[in-house]
């Protein structure tokens, strides 16, 4: 029997996106791109490559987006994408995809690439000599890490807690691919002091690594992969109690709220990936103001009642020596 007019059931309706909706995602993500606001552009890129992942100016534009945020394995990727389907301009893609190569340190890559298109004899001279420039580049910069890279087992077993953060901070400067499952070794060791296992684990996740890595901390034990875990202050969990900190003594005692984000903040990256064992937001809260209030000389006691839990564990974490 034919439908009516207007009888339509849902799933014979189609969405159809506004005209030219694509074109405008891109437009105003170059011009949040061109403002520095580098979050907003590739959420409105990344919107527009959704509605269509083989256009040209979107995939570069998101590319370019991704690189200039700092996010250079996933612009890597992209780049790989638009060269495997011959996607925008060849060269200036090649050229941005070395450029997240240099970005990651991956040197060899770099020669292999380079080496490859200079015996294709397929570029513009111009281009052919800067690909030259970039490549005697990446081998000064290469033997220039090599010297400078020490062995990871200095890391834990022949430095003290200073320089080990040193090192670890400098890990997030190099291509660590190839070292990775040393690092991962070294997180999983029990005696790893748990502010290392914690830099450590941004590198792994700063640099995309999506293998297993054990991780055992504060009696909890567990299997996490690094490329799938937030950065160590933004999950919903610890914005919420440092919101509400910042709501309970904000206006009263700016100071004091400083604190007390301050000493949260360590103790936080010091629980990474894990958190608090008490849960309620609002305990949590008035417990860093509590022990905020006592640094800044106010003699209270906690309250056993409402706050002996965490304060077990913040005392805890407060008597963990960090330089």
């Amino acid at each position: 029997m034919p439908k009516r007019p207007g009888s339509e059931s849902n799933q014979d309706k189609k969405i159809i996106p506004f005209p030219k909706l694509k074109d405008r995602l891109v437009e105003r993500g170059l011009e949040k791109l061109q403002d520095q606001q580098h979050e907003e552009a590739i959420s409105l890129l990344m919107e527009a490559f959704e509605m269509d992942k083989d256009d040209p100016v979107t995939t570069t534009s998101l590319a370019v987006a991704l690189y200039e945020d700092h996010r250079w394995q996933e612009a890597k990727e992209l780049c790989e994408k638009m060269l495997r389907e011959g996607l925008g301009d060849y060269e200036e893609t090649l050229e941005l995809y070395i450029m997240n190569l240099f970005q990651l340190k991956d040197h060899d890559k770099i020669a292999s690439t380079i080496q490859t298109v200079m015996d294709e004899g397929i570029l513009t001279p111009e281009r052919a000599e800067r690909f030259n420039h970039l490549l005697s580049i990446s081998r000064k910069q290469d033997q220039q890490e090599e010297q400078r890279e020490t062995s990871l087992d200095d890391l834990v077993l022949h430095k003290d807690l200073e320089q080990q953060m040193v090192q670890a901070a400098n890990l997030s400067k190099q291509n660590i691919h190839p070292i990775k499952m040393s690092i991962i070794e070294l997180i999983k060791v029990k005696e790893t002091h748990p502010f290392i296992k914690t830099m450590l684990l941004n590198v792994l996740r700063e640099q995309g690594v999506k293998d297993e890595v054990e991780v055992e901390k504060w009696g909890q034990k567990s299997t996490v992969s690094p490329s799938q875990l937030q950065d160590p202050f933004e999950s919903e969990f610890f914005q919420s109690v440092v919101a509400q900190i910042q709501q309970q003594a904000g206006h009263e005692d700016p100071n004091l709220v400083e604190l007390a984000v301050d000493i949260i903040k360590r103790h936080q990256f010091l629980l990474y990936p894990y958190s608090w064992i008490e849960q309620d937001q609002e305990i949590i809260s008035r417990a860093y103001l509590h022990l905020a209030e006592r640094y800044m000389g106010v003699e209270m006691e906690w309250d056993e009642e409402e706050m002996e839990g965490v304060a077990d564990e913040i005392e805890t974490l407060e008597m963990v020596p960090i330089v």
